[in-house]
């Protein structure tokens, strides 16, 4: 009986237990709820957050992206490598290959990378040019100015020259007149001198036939005496004479231009290059002791024009009136000459055979009785006959053809001295 009353208390309890245990589950529950609602509106706050600070992030891309294109435009702009600066970058190949080409047009400029180092090493070597040619436009100016004087000395010295020869012509005119007049006076001198001469050279001639007829016996006698060395040493004075016995004279001196005239002209066969001593005109001078040398160098109808040169002393200049010599000048007549030893120098054998011929001198293989030089090279290196090279070189005085010329008296020149007489 006692277990049936307990019952409905037992069920009372376990209904207020469940009760208790679905109240707590749900009080869990809201809480578990209450949870995930907080944690949720948590993300979305993070969310707009993230989302908000991506707004300000891509907003301030687009403006660093704005300023980024700003600086390509206005770069693009002074570089100029592009149609449409504002909208389109530069042309970087472009851009590079001009770079490259200012290297090429600037080799001296110093070495650059990009255009900012091309801008000061431009600017220093634009600078640099531009006082090259400012100091180039200088010297060209100093130069003209130089031209421009040494042209009016020039004129200067010409009109003097012309107004020197017009009054040598007329000294020559005035001497021509004055000659004629001479002339006349002497001519009727002569007609009556050679009235007188007539008459007395029936008489010499009479005497003289008487004497031609003594002489040659006396002539006969001493050709069959004479020796050949003795003809030659009669020749070798004659030469020596004609040594001493001046050519010419000089007629006119320009002390300005070194320039004077001689009266020897193209009818006295007188060639360009020929070279003369000049020796004062005064009485006693020495044939040996030049005050200068002249070189012909235009030969005219009448006188011919010579450089002066060497002139030995300043204060006794060559004057009008002086006189040149040259021991190998001839204007008449032809003389021979035979060569001997190695010719080397100045001159080579053909050309010296060509010289000799214009001034009247032929060259000869050998020794005659009408050579009148035997003109002496260097020593022979190699045999005159066979070509061979000689172990020791052969003297000129070695020669078979030089003891011919001293037997026989052929006056003997070095070729040397012959040289200074002409000019190369």
């Amino acid at each position: 009986m006692r277990t049936n009353a307990l019952t409905p208390n037992v069920s009372r309890r376990g209904v207020a237990r469940v009760s208790a245990v679905w109240m707590i589950f749900l009080i869990v529950l809201l809480l578990v709820v209450l949870g995930y609602a907080y944690i949720a509106q948590d993300e979305a706050s993070s969310v707009a957050r993230a989302r908000a600070e991506a707004v300000a992030a891509q907003r301030e891309a687009e403006s660093q992206f704005e300023d980024l294109q700003a600086q390509i435009a206005s770069r693009s702009a002074s570089l100029g490598f592009t149609e449409d600066a504002a909208t389109i970058p530069s042309n970087v190949e472009a851009a590079q290959a001009a770079l490259e080409e200012i290297k090429q047009v600037f080799p001296d400029m110093e070495p650059v990378k990009t255009y900012q180092d091309l801008v000061p090493a431009a600017i220093q070597a634009y600078r640099a040019r531009v006082e090259q040619i400012s100091t180039l436009e200088g010297r060209i100016a100093e130069l003209t100015s130089q031209v421009e004087a040494e042209r009016s000395a020039k004129d200067d010295l010409e009109r003097e020259k012309d107004a020197r020869i017009a009054q040598l012509e007329q000294e020559k005119r005035d001497g021509e007149e004055t000659s004629s007049s001479e002339i006349s006076n002497l001519e009727s001198t002569v007609s009556d001198l050679t009235s007188n001469l007539r008459t007395s050279n029936d008489r010499i001639t009479e005497l003289e036939e008487s004497r031609r007829s003594t002489q040659r016996a006396l002539d006969e006698e001493k050709l069959a005496a004479q020796s050949t060395k003795g003809q030659y040493t009669k020749r070798l004075n004659d030469i020596q004479r004609r040594a001493e016995k001046a050519d010419g004279e000089i007629s006119a001196v320009l002390p300005n231009l070194g320039v004077g005239f001689i009266n020897i002209s193209a009818r006295d066969r007188l060639s360009e290059g020929t070279r003369f001593r000049i020796i004062s005109g005064k009485p006693g001078a020495d044939v040996n002791e030049p005050k200068a040398f002249a070189v012909v160098t235009d030969v005219g109808p009448r006188f011919s024009e010579v450089r002066i040169e060497d002139v030995k002393d300043r204060f006794q200049p060559v004057v009008a009136g002086d006189k040149i010599y040259n021991p190998l000048y001839e204007r008449k007549g032809d003389r021979n000459a035979v060569l001997a030893g190695a010719i080397a120098g100045a001159y080579n054998k053909p050309e010296l055979e060509l010289l000799f011929k214009e001034i009247g001198i032929n060259i000869q293989n050998e020794i005659s009785n009408s050579t009148d030089f035997l003109i002496t090279g260097g020593p022979l290196f190699n045999d005159p006959v066979t070509g061979e090279p000689l172990e020791d070189p052969l003297q000129v005085d070695q020669l078979p053809v030089y003891g011919e010329a001293r037997d026989q008296g052929v006056t003997v020149i070095p070729i040397r001295d012959i040289l200074q007489y002409f000019e190369r």
